[in-house]
């Protein structure tokens, strides 16, 4: 009852129907009736709603080899039996849910090009913005509610200039570092599930009896059929949130089990066994930010997945996962230009080329191999969040802090949009955003991009920066 009077709601026995418009309104503001709602209907009710419930930023370091990540066809609709190229293959399968934005300028503000700077910068649009200010997810989530930025981390190091999610109040260089650890993670997420307790649920099943009884007296009421079915979805969905009122939602688990990470500002060289934990701990943390997504925790989430201008420490791309990628990379004869002759045979790596140092080789295949398994976390992502519903209205938009990464600079961006939002956003495309030289033709850049994520949020404008839209 507790609960319930903290939001304004009055007893069940008091209610009116005034009251049970207060009761949904006030639970809509709580973050408590949408959520539920949209993670057990999935995307039939609310893909009508013309605007996304959630957004992910997911940052992976040292840019791409160009010519291996940029689609084959070119800008237009995405063919579902073409590969879109090697470093996006393992999104073949999710065409119809991407935007390639080819060649987006990455606004960074002064000193691009130069890895801090540009991570400082990416979600800011400028690296030296005010303590007062804020990067856009953090603005974004002002704007939403109360539940403000889930941020994880995997092996991104200790230096707090270098995050790339920058709240109010801190300065760029002294930034927070984001969580790190999957299994306390998932431990504090879970608190926030149970924190309320059960002892109001009763009174909450009694609301949505009553709520119903509301329904129910509508149905002699003549109605044109597409009005009545969507009355019927919102009826069912009312009936499982009173079912799964006094039981703990099967949807909001976290598993609290999985490995925790002692190594991700480690100051020495890692052992290639603690390498082997890179790609389990970036599922773990992506299904971290899909359970808070599901049980309605939170609506925005940044997830940045290690460091640029990383050697051999933290991350070492040489574990099995991305090693058989750099096997399927030499089979395929890939090549880093199209004038390049194929790359031979390689010996297993354990040093510094399996890293940062990769991308300034763009004739071996280390980084191509980077590039490709980055994208199938990518993959596993849209995956997660189809299996619990919540694909069409989440926006996931996957950047890193520089383009071409043997070349530095912003200006061949390689940023995919994925998800949608709630059917406003027309998915299944490549847009071309620039000629992909620096200093050379710019058509549209991230200070507009994210312009546009945040009013598919439903964000209809920010107030602090440079976000304007116009690219999607």
């Amino acid at each position: 009852m507790k609960l319930l009077n903290k939001f304004g709601f009055t007893s069940a026995r008091e209610s009116t129907s005034q009251s049970r418009r207060k009761f949904l309104r006030n639970l809509a503001r709580a973050g408590m009736l949408l959520p539920l709602a949209g993670s057990m209907l999935g995307q039939r009710v609310f893909a009508q709603s013309g605007s996304a419930q959630r957004v992910l930023f997911l940052y992976y370091p040292n840019g791409v080899v160009p010519y291996n990540w940029l689609p084959q066809q070119g800008p237009g609709s995405i063919s579902g039996s073409q590969e879109l190229s090697f470093g996006l293959g393992p999104l073949t399968p999710w065409h119809n849910r991407m935007i390639v934005l080819q060649n987006l300028t990455l606004d960074i503000g002064s000193g691009a090009g130069a890895h801090y700077n540009d991570m400082r910068g990416i979600l800011t649009g400028n690296n030296q913005i005010s303590r007062e200010s804020a990067s856009i997810d953090h603005l974004i989530a002002e704007q939403l509610g109360s539940e403000g930025v889930l941020s994880l981390g995997v092996r991104t190091g200790s230096r707090s200039d270098i995050m790339i999610s920058k709240p109010r109040g801190y300065a760029s260089d002294t930034r927070p570092i984001p969580n790190n650890d999957p299994a306390d993670a998932a431990q504090k997420l879970a608190v926030g599930i149970a924190g309320g307790g059960t002892t109001d649920n009763g009174d909450k099943q009694a609301y949505y009896e009553a709520i119903l009884n509301d329904f129910g007296s509508l149905a002699d009421v003549t109605l044109e059929n597409a009005r009545r079915d969507k009355l019927t979805l919102h009826e069912n969905a009312l009936k499982r949130l009173r079912d799964l009122a006094g039981n703990q939602v099967g949807e909001c688990s976290f598993n609290t089990n999985v490995m925790s990470d002692p190594y991700y500002n480690s100051s020495s060289q890692l052992t290639p066994t603690e390498w082997q934990m890179f790609p389990h701990l970036a599922r773990a943390q992506v299904d971290n930010i899909v359970g808070a997504f599901s049980c309605g925790l939170h609506r925005v989430a940044t997830l940045q997945l290690s460091k640029g201008d990383e050697n051999g420490n933290l991350v070492n791309y040489s574990y099995d996962e991305c090693w058989e990628m750099a096997q399927r990379a030499i089979s395929q004869g890939i090549q880093h230009s199209s004038d390049s002759g194929t790359v031979g045979s390689i010996s297993r790596w354990y040093n510094e080329f399996a890293s940062h140092s990769a991308s300034h080789r763009p004739g071996d295949v280390p980084h191509t191999a980077q590039v490709r398994w980055y994208h199938a976390l990518l993959a596993y992502t849209l995956q997660q969040l189809d299996n619990k519903g919540l694909l069409d209205d989440t926006l996931v938009v996957m950047f890193s802090e520089v383009g071409d990464g043997s070349k530095h600079g912003g200006a061949a961006g390689a940023v995919t949009l994925a998800g949608g939002a709630g059917g406003a956003l027309q998915m299944g495309r490549i847009i071309n955003c620039g000629d992909g030289v620096n200093n050379g033709q710019r058509i549209y850049g991230t200070h507009q991009l994210f312009g546009d994520v945040a009013r598919y949020l439903g964000v209809s404008g920010v107030m602090e920066g440079p976000w304007s839209g116009g690219v999607v």
